[in-house]
């Protein structure tokens, strides 16, 4: 993790001392500053935790595979946010940063055969007394506020459209309340809920970061409004053990932004 900061702290180096300089410089329309709000989702991907121990065999348990039962799991994340930035037109160039919340739910689901909608989930084994729950789902929620640090390229602009490709850093400064929870088949065994929750998941890594590229395109005036979409490139979590449920590989989705000028003082 820290040799990929600090890789992109290194790409962040000629834009501060072309920031420097300008400003000191009396010609403030060589640069150009932005505010960007943007939103999006997110879609990790990896296997369901070895410890959360269903009857199907999950060793090698992916998140969509088929057994004699069915057992699946989905991740998906909400990204919102405000970045400030600035632009440099020399070297179609940008370099951002600011607040973003991340919001991600996991859910595990499946059944036995057709006429049953659960699976058995093994929370205790004392020598030869094996204990099973029938669980409908498992989920997870997890609510982080994170500053990313982006540096962008544009190599392509026609008219009010341009190509950009970007990659960037996020570390989380807040971690707000997460937690698991299940869905009994049996609604009695809704009292055990948190003994058989403490059996098979710990508390995820309080920790979190990430770092991801992507590409996209920007339609708008030069020097008005703009609306960017921006497909991410599966990219990867510096971090490990971001959820109690699952263990993820990489993640890829999409973001939506709105960016505004500010006008530089002259």
């Amino acid at each position: 993790m820290k040799n990929t900061l600090i890789v992109l702290l290194l790409a962040t180096m000629p834009f501060v001392a072309v920031i420097a300089q300008e400003n000191g410089d009396q010609n403030p329309d060589r640069w150009k500053k932005f505010i960007h709000v943007e939103a999006g989702l997110l879609y990790p991907e990896g296997t369901i935790k070895e410890s959360v121990s269903i009857r199907q065999n999950i060793s090698y348990y992916y998140v969509n595979q088929y057994s004699s039962g069915y057992v699946s799991s989905n991740t998906s994340g909400l990204v919102v946010g405000v970045r400030y930035g600035y632009f440099i037109p020399g070297i179609r160039s940008g370099i951002s940063t600011g607040l973003r919340f991340n919001g991600f739910n996991t859910e595990i689901s499946g059944y036995t055969s057709s006429i049953s909608d659960f699976f058995f989930l093994r929370y205790s084994m004392e020598e030869s007394d094996t204990k099973f729950a029938r669980v409908k789902s498992l989920s997870e929620s997890r609510y982080l506020l994170t500053v990313p640090l982006e540096v962008n390229f544009v190599p392509f602009i026609y008219k009010n459209a341009s190509l950009f490709a970007k990659a960037g850093a996020e570390y989380s400064v807040v971690n707000f309340r997460s937690g698991a929870a299940i869905d009994f088949q049996d609604e009695n065994m809704d009292i055990h809920e948190k003994a058989i929750l403490g059996n098979i998941s710990g508390a995820p890594n309080r920790q979190y970061a990430t770092f991801y590229s992507s590409i996209g395109i920007k339609i708008g005036q030069q020097n008005g409004l703009n609306y960017l979409f921006e497909a991410f490139l599966p990219s990867f979590f510096l971090t490990k053990n971001n959820f109690s449920l699952i263990d993820v590989d990489y993640f890829a989705g999409f973001k939506l932004s709105i960016q505004f000028q500010v006008k530089n003082k002259n």
